[in-house]
């Protein structure tokens, strides 16, 4: 089992082993001579099925939360380890191992004998050259990219057989041992208000956690930060926040409301040609779980129009107004394969009395990964005054300030 638990660790990034060499795959690297085919295994059919985040015979997919599924299907694992924030669960009756978080199902790997009888040269003949190669001192990783998931396999380089196959995404490895609560406060605040706060971020937290492949809230555990702005374009306070992003040569993410966009359609276009993401925010600033399904697919879909119509892109990433979100909604926006992302601060801008206490909501609570909450409406000129010196701030502590679209490794706009 000790090896076996290393070799888990390889591919969910806690390799155990002195990683010595990865490369991108290079044509020279190996000579392909086949001696036989693969032992009952289909690998065109894994590779395809691995771009779903499937692995034939096993009853989840990447993604899933575990115990809901797994435990219901096969029972309790034989065995259970635990390593920053990561879970691997074994079934060795099944030959199969599961890797999984808060963010669910990170990986599915197989050890079954079939899977072990495979050389480097087979693997080649079927599935041709992997997009990356990596090495350690007793064993070669081949991965295949496939969408947003990988499938790797691992070779004892002393008889070239195949150890193991896994079907495995590093996008939920990470985001599952990185959340961020979301903060921000403001004294203009009462009791009450508050408490709604407090508890709306407690159920909002849950829901992004539940299905991380659709929303964000944050990004990966590095120096970045992405500043988002809400509610606009107006004429006079987007048109001073895209100068002072000029000035300081960093980027915004405008998530504007389609009416606005239509009202103010230059402001719109200045934003995207000065190298900021445009989101949707809806058609009007309404709270969409009030609203009917057909009403609330009107809004997205009204906004995405809109946003197309000045631009000549249609946005894929989405931000619901007040963060409001139900099952209504998530079914739309599933159908659309939209991401929502939402934020871990919030400077609450519309509440405070000057543009100091927006500056330390920033300074108080950032972090790595933070995706930062403002307003750019025409009643939001604190936030405006607040921009450079929050700029100064994060740029003096090393923090890089990013799109949304590179923060998270997503699609700005539809094909």
């Amino acid at each position: 089992m000790k090896g076996k638990w290393v070799c888990a660790c390889l591919i969910g990034g806690l390799c155990l082993l002195p990683i010595r060499m990865s490369v991108p795959f290079n044509n020279h690297d190996v000579h392909v001579n086949v001696e036989g085919r693969e032992q009952g295994l289909d690998l065109g059919l894994t590779l395809e099925l691995a771009e779903k985040g499937i692995m034939k015979g096993v009853p989840v997919r990447l993604g899933d939360v575990y115990r809901d599924e797994m435990i219901n299907e096969w029972g309790e694992a034989g065995e259970t380890r635990q390593k920053d924030g990561s879970y691997f669960a074994a079934y060795p009756s099944r030959y199969i191992y599961i890797g999984y978080n808060k963010a669910g199902v990170f990986e599915l790997r197989s050890e079954h004998p079939d899977v072990q009888k495979l050389s480097s040269a087979m693997v080649l003949a079927k599935l041709g050259n992997p997009a990356e190669i990596r090495k350690t001192k007793r064993e070669t990783m081949y991965i295949y990219r496939v969408g947003k998931h990988e499938l790797n396999i691992l070779f004892d380089q002393e008889t070239d057989r195949a150890l193991y196959q896994a079907v495995y995404s590093s996008e939920l490895k990470e985001k599952g041992e990185y959340f961020l609560e979301i903060e921000g406060d403001s004294l203009a605040l009462t009791e009450s208000d508050r408490n709604r706060m407090k508890k709306w971020r407690k159920e909002i937290e849950a829901f992004i956690q539940r299905s991380p492949l659709m929303f964000s809230a944050n990004g990966p555990n590095r120096k970045q930060v992405a500043l988002t702005f809400d509610d606009g374009p107006d004429q006079t306070v987007t048109a001073e926040i895209l100068d002072t992003l000029q000035q300081y040569e960093v980027q915004g993410n405008f998530f504007f409301l389609g009416s606005q966009a239509a009202a103010y359609p230059q402001i719109v276009q200045k934003a995207y040609h000065g190298g900021h993401l445009i989101a949707s925010l809806s058609y009007d600033s309404m709270n969409l779980t009030t609203l009917t399904e057909e009403q609330v697919r009107l809004q997205i879909e009204e906004a995405a129009r809109e946003i197309e119509s000045i631009i000549g892109e249609s946005p894929t990433i989405f931000r619901p107004p007040y963060g409001e979100l139900n099952n209504k909604i998530v079914g739309i926006l599933s159908d659309k394969d939209w991401h929502t992302v939402l934020w871990s601060i919030d400077t609450l801008d519309w509440s405070v009395h000057t543009a100091d206490e927006i500056i330390r909501n920033v300074k108080r609570y950032v972090r790595n990964g933070d995706i930062i909450l403002m307003h750019s409406h025409a009643e939001q000129e604190k936030t405006a005054e607040a921009l450079p010196k929050i700029l100064d701030f994060l740029l003096e502590d090393g923090y890089e300030v990013v799109r949304i679209d590179e923060m998270l490794g997503l699609e700005a706009y539809e094909d």
